[in-house]
């Protein structure tokens, strides 16, 4: 079962103000799952930072992993799946990673920094996470899961 509260621990333990100060869990469809920040952020502004980190991993989820510069700061984007490599990384693979981390960090924090936290965060949720791989899975315009795709082929 998923624990919300135990998710915002996690996103919770990787804040710290002044730097990287905004933590998301949100779904590959841009739906916002959980989200810790350092001042306490409005909700419009959280929510949007997962309508651009949707958008940042729409654009670049081939590339495994997404950045953009924003008037909130910067915005580190993740797969949290355990088809990912130690860099945070994304492996080669047809489905879509089973949640994405988004991280919002002032512009005085490393591109390197950031994806280094990210990625240990990351991999850190994705084995707990992939537990529920068929549950979280997405459903097609079919109607179908793509896990349960995936067994028909």
């Amino acid at each position: 079962m998923l624990v919300l509260s135990t998710l915002h621990s996690l996103l919770s333990q990787i804040v710290s103000p002044g730097k990287l100060h905004t933590a998301v869990l949100l779904t590959p469809a841009g739906e916002l799952v959980s989200a810790a920040s350092n001042p306490q952020r409005p909700k419009d502004e959280v929510r949007v930072i997962v309508g651009l980190g949707g958008e940042v991993w729409r654009e670049t989820r081939d590339q495994g992993i997404g950045m953009v510069d924003s008037e909130l700061g910067r915005i580190l984007v993740l797969p949290v799946d355990d088809n990912v490599d130690n860099t945070g990384t994304a492996r080669v693979s047809h489905r879509p990673p089973l949640m994405l981390l988004a991280l919002n960090a002032s512009e005085n924090v490393d591109w390197e920094e950031l994806q280094t936290k990210g990625a240990a965060l990351a991999s850190h949720l994705a084995k707990p996470l992939g537990q529920f791989r068929d549950v979280l899975a997405p459903v097609t315009a079919n109607g179908f899961t793509s896990s349960s795709l995936t067994r028909l082929a």
